[in-house]
């Protein structure tokens, strides 16, 4: 647990902190408390807190007095500061101390102190780690998180074959998602200047975590990142909550993108799926959600996918045009329309009628066609030997690659090659 340190020279506010939050649940402690600046140096020096929440104005020492002494002497603890104005020169001067949040008292609620105490945490481990310091309690954590990272990754691809294979990494790794429904909310994180790919990625992480922690007050969730300025969240919903999702979730992510905002300066952009009752299900949600996302706007960022009846055909030639684009980037691999059908949560019949009725040819022929057009394409660059060709086109051997391009366009490769 991290160790919190209450530091105000008013009883009523130490005594209101202390009520405020259930600490233990939340993974905290409250180490202890002082009521000016030096009495907390020298709880900080004995208690080794993690985490200092002060007020700014003290007798004796202030707390940015405090914070800039701990400053001077080590990166932590992280100090979090209390404050009865909101002049902007305490906040300037409070950030330049190492302050990693200002929160003005009149303000003050259970849910944005224990998310300033996430904010706070996170710099805790950072610095942390970079000391060699993480406990083998906390690099365990880490380690089962990126797992889970992996597992919700394979599951909102579509990887796992049926229900009986996820019971396995569910219980290796702890997961209790036994829910009555399911729904992903994709979210596109938009920053307001320019940043570098490394710079994307650390405000990612933050988002993401904070995101979790914020919207957990509320539902159940997981927040997964989908790449440097996206993520997805899942929420597991009760069966009432399901009948009314929409107005259950549009101001959980209105609050949510508003305290981002406040802390990162970063705008969110929500594509909502449709819940769906299996975790399988999920894979068809950000399929959905991938095609709503280009539609969202500033001025329009939540919008919830619709289905219509009337737009069967459209969504069926949609799904169509998703297998053709899975294909297209795995043409290296195997490609049975069993195999397929599997990613896409399809049985093999359903998925043949698709391609026959929706598409401009049938499975295999697709398969063909675009393996041949990328043959094609290689053999014109000259820059791979047709073996090499065939083994990236995922064919089992040169001889019968040949077979097919020639049956295809009536010339062996060789003989292609010299046509053009």
């Amino acid at each position: 647990m991290l160790r919190i340190l209450l530091v105000d020279d008013e009883p009523l506010v130490l005594i209101g902190l202390q009520g405020m939050l259930e600490w233990e649940k939340l993974g905290y402690t409250v180490c202890g408390t002082a009521r000016n600046g030096k009495l907390a140096l020298e709880l900080i020096e004995r208690e080794k807190p993690d985490i200092v929440i002060a007020d700014v104005k003290m007798p004796v020492m202030d707390g940015l007095t405090l914070a800039r002494t701990c400053r001077e002497r080590s990166a932590l603890p992280a100090f979090i500061m209390l404050t009865s104005f909101e002049e902007f020169g305490y906040i300037k001067q409070a950030m330049g101390a190492g302050v990693v949040d200002y929160l003005v008292k009149l303000d003050l609620t259970p849910e944005n102190l224990q998310t300033a105490l996430a904010k706070a945490a996170e710099k805790v481990k950072k610095e942390r780690a970079l000391l060699g310091e993480l406990s083998a309690q906390e690099n365990l954590a880490e380690s089962v998180r990126s797992y889970q990272e992996r597992f919700f990754v394979r599951l909102y691809a579509g990887l796992f074959p049926d229900e009986a294979a996820l019971e396995q990494p569910l219980q290796h790794m702890e997961l209790n998602l036994a829910s009555d429904a399911y729904l992903v909310a994709s979210c596109e994180i938009i920053a307001n200047t320019a940043l570098t790919p490394a710079q994307q990625l650390k405000l990612s992480f933050s988002c993401g975590r904070m995101l979790e922690t914020t919207l957990q007050n509320y539902l159940p969730c997981y927040v997964t990142g989908a790449d440097a300025m996206r993520c997805n969240v899942l929420f597991c919903l009760t069966d009432a909550q399901c009948q009314n999702y929409r107005t259950v979730l549009r101001p959980l992510l209105e609050r949510a993108s508003q305290i981002l905002y406040n802390y990162f300066t970063v705008r969110l952009l929500w594509a909502v799926g449709r819940p769906t009752g299996s975790l399988l299900g999920l894979a068809r949600c950000c399929r959905e959600n991938a095609h709503l996302q280009p539609l969202l706007t500033l001025e329009q960022p939540i919008q919830f996918v619709e289905v219509n009846e009337g737009d069967a055909t459209a969504g069926k030639m949609q799904v169509v045009a998703q297998v053709q684009e899975y294909i297209q980037s795995h043409l290296s691999e195997r490609l049975t329309l069993a195999d397929v059908a599997a990613v896409f949560n399809f049985s093999p019949n359903y998925l043949s009628q698709l391609f026959g009725k929706y598409g401009d040819s049938g499975f295999v022929e697709y398969i063909t066609e675009t393996r041949i057009a990328a043959a094609k394409e290689m053999l014109e660059q000259g820059d791979l030997k047709v073996y090499e060709i065939a083994e990236k086109l995922g064919y089992e051997s040169a001889f019968y690659f040949s077979k097919v391009f020639k049956k295809v366009t009536g010339l062996s490769p060789r003989e292609y090659q010299q046509s053009i």
